[in-house]
């Protein structure tokens, strides 16, 4: 066996917060110390409360009990969202190694995992959606040809035909053939799982021969006779006996992975998705094959199964909604699993029915009953779950949530308009109902896709009775349809939507256009420019949930349209929106040659890590040392004072004689930081510039460019050549240009290069990592992610519209530094840090994985969306062939319109979800509910939309959940208006830490951690906002309402049957006074019991 060092829980432990380790002592005292220990136990902290992380401790506590009992430890995490799991996988490995990869099927394990019997910890991990299905008989393509090559190592293929033909399913023959030979040569399968798979086998072909049945092996060779030869098309019967072959194998490969893992500890993590597979009276083989795995049973133990999820059951069903899952049934289904002992779920059940006969007898006003029977109920439901919930740290228990008044939800004429033609068409096309489509989107007929109104549109108007009335309809009100003419030339199209009105009027039109990334929380200066503007120093990002798949689409488009439209307007007087203009508007931080003048090193110094400015010229270190927050000007003045000194003593060093008349050298710009590191730095400087392959090194896994000429590579080439020489460049120098000093400070304070490296740095909390070459390569390439941002065309016209004057690189320099980019990016790579689950990784590791994601936010590449024409002729009407139109979005985007469960891994989706959680672009994401539970959205988010109410309550509670997290937007904006950097004592530290470490020494003594990470309401500071854009006199204020009332009594009608009913008895019963009381008191509290206000983890 393989030597592991035995991990260190205490590690993972200090990493937690205190009541994230009560639940963690908790958890464990249940599944492993108590005298009547359980196997299973759910974790249902509220949303956003960290369970990950708990699990987490949990697993390493798990690790270090079993580690003298066991030869091996197997940790299984199943997750029910790719997404989901991608974003967690990491912060659960506790061994320090990055290969906790991800199989999206079971079937794959013995691709994944290897050594499987000589690790000490084995962590695996699959995502259930296909793992336990086998409905699908002939599964990935993948999975085939490890199929094909196990079977082959026992059946002798001997690269026959005939076998191919088989695996092969629906795929290409000439695609499946290499993909197999591919395989051979480059992938690997685990031994352990193979051997378990090929036992497996010879056993079922033993047990189906003495019971008479056709076995495998002869199914296979029968097979074989009829695929000997390749058919484009199969025989259906041909293609039943292939499927059917296929699956029972599959079935056989995933049981053969169970029993060879071995599994001590199973993490279920958003396990309501696949709740079906927890019920072990099942008999179908899905249902049979997961409970085999969750009863996992060794000589003298059993597997331990935590459940992790917020929503482990729906809390609360409506009558309405008893089709798709009733609550009572679900709940039950939890507890019996959890339970697993028939006698104890009875009498829980028992206890329930009597709680609710209470609670229908409150009106004798005798809560003495009740309560007793709540905390019989809360000691039950302790044996196997435990809940924390952020509200109970809120002293109002609103927990910073504030619903802001929908104020620019403005209903105009032309609105009203819409809807009358809408509703004309809607009844030409026998759609008698169109208020809900109208009230949520405008332009449907050219935005929605795979409506039943859409699709009778497209049939209508190839030939109908009702086309000249429609074609009527539609030529009088031009506001119903998208005029694709006024889009090609960027004229401002009306929204048409009250909704949509009110958003863009909250976001684009607030200038936020002008806007590359957030301001920051925490500004070491006064910002200046579009940053200095109060209204967007208070902006976030907004979260906007939907219930229709039109409503993100309309969104994503036309919010990035206007935003689009007033960055290009705003220096060309008469732009062309078309893919011609934009070819046109050259990228300007290139790399070009004149000649043989190289024209592009001052660009190249922009993206320079120069050693000696990031230390000698920090913002943030001249913010400490002034009592109040520094205007830009004193801070340019102080650093040009600085640079001058160092400019001096450049001189003296390098004996460089300045000619006092001739042109100015604009070499200078670029050279004078290279030269200084060579003065300060010499033997780090030397180690920089002697690396093979800089300009390699120096843009990091980025392309050149779309942007740059095929000679565009070379050229970089040459350009970090001539970097590398500059000491040879001295005797050359001419006069100095008059503002170099006022120049070389704004570069020392804002390029991207500097501030990245100066962040970095910061987060590692080293400050002799600014010399070490891993860390400044990875500034230069984050630098180079930066040129890629202001090459975009519309970030070029927004800039030069901004200030006209060449070059443009002093205008990015310019925008960088009126915009805080210092402060955005220590901000940014704090949050990231623990996000990464980086905490106890190397100054290296860190600084390349933050490299890669703030990488991946800033070249996010825009998503275009297709937009169907309608066309108005005299006697027709014509839509264009379908998606013709091209709609950009980057300032809006949408998210999920597909989950993306199982296999189906949207690296799209990812990166959205990563830009959207960063400062950058995009600021409004607009999202159906679907598939979300899980996802954070919190970094740079404060503010839902409801853009359509749910019908649930805690439907309403779950989207909110999305944004109120740890060290959440709101949370840092209140600590750095209420501490500054006046608490800041370290600058070469970030200055986040010392922010919290203020705020929990400042806390009242007692207080859970709860605050100031998730929690710090100030007076007049950043709420949690709640946006529902109501149109006036609709019915939405008023199923609001209802929906609130709702809310504060659900969590005392916990568990029951019928709970719409009861909720309605109480509320009709109450006053809003005894509600208040009453449900304060009733409340089912489910915290870890005897353990408030102290964290246990030894």
């Amino acid at each position: 066996m393989t030597h592991q060092t035995r991990p260190n829980p205490q590690t993972v432990l200090d990493g937690l917060k205190d009541f994230q380790c009560r639940t963690v002592d908790y958890a464990f005292q249940r599944l492993y110390t108590d005298p009547n220990p359980t196997n299973r136990f759910l974790i249902a902290d509220e949303v956003g409360l960290g369970k990950t992380l708990v699990a987490r401790g949990l697993i390493a506590k798990a690790v270090d009990h079993l580690w003298d009992k066991v030869d091996r430890i197997d940790i299984v995490y199943i997750c029910s969202n790719a997404e989901i799991a991608r974003q967690n996988i990491q912060r659960l490995n506790i061994t320090g190694t990055r290969d906790f990869s991800l199989a999206s099927r079971i079937t794959l394990l013995p691709l994944q995992l290897h050594g499987l019997k000589q690790n000490r910890i084995n962590f695996v991990s699959f995502t259930p959606g296909t793992s336990f299905d086998m409905k699908s008989s002939l599964g990935m393509a993948e999975e085939r040809i490890l199929l094909h090559q196990l079977l082959d190592k026992v059946w002798q293929f001997e690269n026959k035909a005939a076998p191919l033909n088989i695996f092969q399913g629906t795929s290409g023959k000439d695609n499946f053939r290499g993909h197999v030979d591919w395989f051979k040569r480059y992938r690997s399968i685990d031994e352990t799982l193979a051997a378990a798979f090929h036992t497996r086998l010879k056993q079922q072909i033993q047990d189906d021969r003495a019971i008479g049945k056709p076995d495998l092996h002869t199914r296979f060779e029968e097979l074989c006779d009829r695929f000997h030869r390749f058919r484009e098309h199969v025989p259906e019967e041909d293609r039943r006996l292939r499927n059917q072959f296929v699956g029972d194998l599959r079935a056989l490969l995933a049981r053969a992975c169970i029993s060879a893992l071995e599994p001590d500890l199973i993490i279920l993590d958003e396990f309501q998705r696949f709740k079906h597979l927890l019920d072990a009276e099942d008999t179908n083989e899905v249902s049979q094959l997961a409970h085999e795995l969750f009863s996992y049973q060794a000589e003298d133990s059993s597997v331990k199964v935590v459940l992790l999820s917020a929503t482990p059951y729906k809390m609360y069903t409506m009558a309405h909604e008893q089709a798709t899952g009733n609550h009572y049934s679900d709940f039950l289904q939890t507890i019996r699993f959890l339970k697993s002992h028939a006698d104890q779920s009875e009498y829980f059940e028992a206890l329930l029915g009597q709680y609710r006969r209470e609670l229908l007898a409150l009106k004798d006003g005798n809560l003495e009953n009740l309560k007793t029977l709540k905390s019989k109920l809360e000691h039950d439901l302790r044996q196997v779950m435990a809940r924390t919930e952020r509200l109970s740290a809120s002293a109002d228990r609103d927990g910073m949530l504030a619903e802001i008044p929908s104020t620019n939800t403005k209903l105009e004429t032309q609105d009203v308009l819409a809807y009358l033609a809408l509703q004309q068409i809607g009844e030409l096309l026998g759609q008698h109902d169109t208020l809900e489509y109208w009230k949520s989107a405008p332009y449907l007929l050219n935005f929605m896709e795979n409506y039943e109104i859409k699709r009778a549109f497209g049939h209508a108007i190839a030939g109908s009775e009702h086309t000249a009335k429609m074609l009527q309809t539609l030529s009088s009100h031009p506001e119903l349809t998208l005029s694709l003419s006024e889009l090609e030339t960027y004229q401002k199209i009306d929204p048409c939507n009250a909704r949509l009105r009110g958003l863009m009027a909250d976001t684009v039109n607030t200038g936020a256009w002008q806007l590359l990334w957030l301001p920051p929380s925490l500004p070491y200066y006064d910002l200046a420019g579009p940053f200095k503007n109060p209204d967007l120093a208070r902006l976030t990002k907004r979260l906007v949930f939907s219930s229709w798949q039109v409503v993100p689409k309309v969104i994503a488009t036309l919010l990035s349209y206007e935003a689009e439209r007033q960055m290009i307007s705003a220096f060309e007087e008469a732009p062309e929106n078309s893919s011609e203009a934009r070819k046109r508007r050259r990228p300007l931080l290139r790399f070009g040659k004149a000649n043989t003048r190289l024209t592009g090193m001052p660009v190249l110094g922009l993206l320079y890590p120069s050693t000696v400015l990031a230390r000698e010229c920090d913002p943030l270190t001249f913010a400490l040392q002034s009592s109040n927050r520094p205007s830009q000007q004193a801070l340019l003045a102080h650093t040009q004072q600085t640079i001058a000194r160092l400019l001096e003593s450049l001189k003296t060093t390098f004996n460089i004689q300045v000619p006092e008349s001739g042109p100015e050298d604009e070499t200078w710009y670029w050279a004078a930081p290279m030269l200084l590191d060579w003065h300060r730095d010499p033997e780090a400087t030397q180690a920089w510039f002697g690396q093979a392959d800089l300009a390699g090194k120096w843009k990091g896994r980025q392309d050149a460019g779309a942007d740059e000429q095929p000679e565009g590579e070379s050229l970089w080439a040459e350009h970090v050549h001539h970097a590398q020489q500059v000491q040879d460049l001295v005797a050359d120098l001419g006069r100095p240009p008059a503002d170099l000093a006022e120049v070389l400070a704004q570069v020392a304070i804002a390029s991207p290069a500097i501030t990245a490296l100066r962040s970095l740095m910061r987060v590692i909390g080293q400050s002799e990592s600014l010399t070490n070459i891993q860390i400044r390569n990875k500034a230069a390439e984050l630098a180079w992610s930066f040129r890629s941002l202001f090459n975009q065309a519309e970030v070029t016209t927004l800039l030069r519209g901004m200030n006209r004057q060449e070059p443009y690189w002093r205008r990015v320099l310019e925008y960088c530094l009126d915009g805080g980019l210092q402060s955005v990016l220590d901000e940014y790579m704090h949050i990231l840090l623990e996000s990464s689950g980086l905490l106890k990784a190397s100054a290296e590791e860190i600084a390349a994985q933050l490299t890669n994601t703030i990488s991946e936010a800033l070249s996010l590449r825009t998503s275009v969306m297709s937009v169907d024409e309608v066309r108005l002729h005299p006697n027709q009407i014509e839509r264009a062939s379908e998606g013709c139109y091209k709609m950009r979005g980057h300032f809006a985007l949408r998210f999920g319109d597909n989950p993306s469960d199982s296999d189906r891994v949207l690296n799209r989706s990812e990166h959205v979800r990563d830009a959207f959680n960063s400062p950058f672009r995009p600021f409004v994401l607009a999202t159906t509910s679907i598939g979300q539970e899980g996802l954070d959205f919190h970094p740079y988010c404060h503010a839902i939309v409801h853009w359509n109410l749910p019908t649930n309550p805690v439907d309403l509670e779950q989207r909110e959940g999305r944004i109120h997290r740890y060290k959440g937007h709101a949370v840092r904006k209140n600590l750095a208006q209420n501490y500054s950097t006046r608490v800041v004592n370290q600058p070469n530290k970030n200055p986040w830490d010392s922010l919290f470490a203020a705020a929990v020494s400042d806390r009242p003594k007692g207080t859970s951690d709860l605050i100031p990470f998730w929690i710090y309401p100030l007076e007049g500071g950043a709420k949690i906002e709640r946006h529902v854009p109501n149109y006036p006199l609709s019915q939405d204020g008023e199923r609001l309402e209802a929906l609130k009332r709702s809310l504060t009594v659900y969590r005392m009608v916990f568990g029951q049957n019928r709970q719409e009913d009861l909720v309605a008895y109480l509320l009709n019963y109450l006053s809003p006074a005894d509600i208040e009381q009453v449900t304060e008191e009733l409340r089912i509290d489910l915290e870890p019991p005897g353990l408030v206000g102290t964290a246990l983890c030894p």
